[in-house]
């Protein structure tokens, strides 16, 4: 006993020490005062428990990713210059009232929207899985692919079939997947598809030295690109779940989008970053005129969004769309735990007499923020915001209308997680034709929906209140 006292005492000394070094750069590096006390209080009162979650979930921003046009890599930084001067003959500025968010994206990433955009809807994952086989199958020089869950089911072992058929034909693929979102994928499924020729990485955070515990910035990014000439993006992951094949959750509501035009090339300034970081190549890309046709008539943004960022473009361009709302503001997210500036956007709009609804899902597949969102129901009563719960299975889909020509979809939630410490990646399309066919789509969601009661949070008993009070305190905001 004499030897394990002053062992305890050293070691909590080291732990002390070494809490009070952490809390200091939590209280430099914290997004809010609010952030850096909490951190602060545990790392130095708690060090056993505050260090290690602190080396988790400590850090608010990722290092180590190199962004095009930010310098060091000279490859990344030709990408981007070669792909603006190829868009320059289809730059277009947003119209009306939603010039303001285009111009803040634009100004942050340096690539401009395009217009000729071909802009086509892909609702749930029969649609969408069935448009991009069609374009696997028939590539003829390279596959771009990521996804932040790959499965090896049915549904996953079909798309390594389709992968391995393009690559006998001697199309170029490679395969993206995160590491963590794909944590059951066994080595099998990327080992045979290497074996073939295809280059398969998984995104990995925590690959650089003093970083291995930084396992909260994920790559939540899903993408297809196709001989550089098509692209799918949207909320689906690689899971007969997505199919609607689970005894869980039933039927899988969720949406995508496929874009043929000159937009392609933006998209593939995201792969082509989020390779280098793990592959450490740039590889070859093909910039390619759009072909023309009455449907090519949408203006297009890739907003690709990060924890690199020094600002993020994700909350400028939702935040500005949102204060430009003058007639509707519909929104579909899986999780509803907005940092509170997006919040009370929200709640600004309806206050100031714009037609705002969220549908969120009835049933949750992650406990925690599905307890957060009650939280917010009071301000969103007072404000007028209308809220549904969809019935049939799990909503997943991300999806945002803005009056009547603005419409964002893509995999980005609408919680803190997606808009600072996710990769993400959506478009943001000016178009009267398609946001019609996105308010299609809300009416059918809307009638397959029931109105929440908002009340519910107000009305429910002490033990709910508490359980969803401490949800969301655990989904600070940094």
């Amino acid at each position: 006993m004499s030897y394990i006292s002053p062992i305890y005492a050293l070691l909590t000394i080291c732990m002390e020490i070494v809490g009070i070094l952490l809390a200091m750069r939590a209280i430099l590096m914290a997004r809010t005062p609010q952030s850096a006390i909490a951190w602060a209080g545990v790392l130095v009162f708690l060090p056993f428990i505050g260090i290690p979650l602190f080396l988790i979930f400590g850090e608010s921003r990722f290092a180590g990713y190199t962004q095009a046009g930010k310098g060091g890599v000279k490859a990344l930084d030709e990408a981007l210059h070669r792909i603006v001067r190829h868009l320059d003959g289809y730059k277009v500025f947003f119209q009306g009232g939603f010039a303001e968010p285009e111009r803040m994206a634009r100004n942050l990433t340096s690539l401009p929207a395009t217009s000729n955009n071909d802009v086509r809807l892909l609702v749930d994952g029969n649609a969408t899985f069935e448009a991009i086989f069609e374009a696997v199958d028939t590539a003829t020089e390279s596959i771009w692919m990521q996804f932040f869950i790959i499965h090896d089911d049915i549904l996953g072992r079909t798309l390594a079939e389709k992968l391995l058929a393009a690559a006998g034909r001697g199309v170029r693929c490679r395969v993206l997947y995160d590491q963590v979102g794909s944590k059951t994928l066994p080595a099998s499924w990327p080992n045979r598809l290497r074996k073939a020729g295809i280059a398969v990485e998984a995104f990995v955070t925590n690959r650089q030295f003093g970083r291995s515990f930084q396992i909260n910035f994920r790559n939540h990014r899903k993408l297809v690109i196709v001989d550089a000439r098509v692209v799918f993006l949207g909320g689906l992951n690689v899971g007969d779940e997505y199919m609607g094949q689970s005894r869980q959750f039933g039927p899988w509501r969720d949406t995508h989008i496929r874009i043929d035009g000159p937009a392609v090339a933006g998209f593939q300034l995201s792969f082509l970053e989020d390779w280098n970081y793990v592959a450490r190549e740039v590889p070859e890309y093909r910039l390619r005129a759009p072909e023309m046709t009455p449907r090519h008539s949408a203006s297009v943004f890739p907003l690709a969004t990060g924890p690199y960022e020094s600002w993020s473009t994700c909350t400028a361009v939702y935040l500005s769309a949102i204060h430009c709302a003058t007639e509707r503001l519909w929104i579909a997210s899986p999780y509803f735990v907005p940092a509170s500036p997006l919040f009370y956007a929200i709640c600004h709009a309806a206050i100031r007499g714009v037609d705002v609804r969220i549908i969120l899902p009835q049933k949750p597949d992650h406990l925690l923020p599905w307890l957060s969102s009650f939280t917010y129901y009071t301000k969103l009563r007072e404000a007028g915001v209308k809220v549904w719960r969809y019935q049939p299975g799990f909503m997943h889909q991300k999806a945002f209308l803005a009056d009547n020509d603005l419409a964002i979809v893509g995999s980005i939630n609408l919680d803190y997680r997606s808009f600072m410490l996710n990769f993400e990646l959506a478009a943001v399309v000016q178009d009267k034709n398609f946001a019609s066919e996105v308010e299609a789509m809300f009416l059918a969601d809307f009638d397959r929906s029931r109105p929440e009661n908002l009340r519910a949070f107000d009305d429910g008993s002490l033990l709910f209140r508490l359980q969803c009070r401490a949800a969301a305190l655990m989904s600070p905001e940094q």
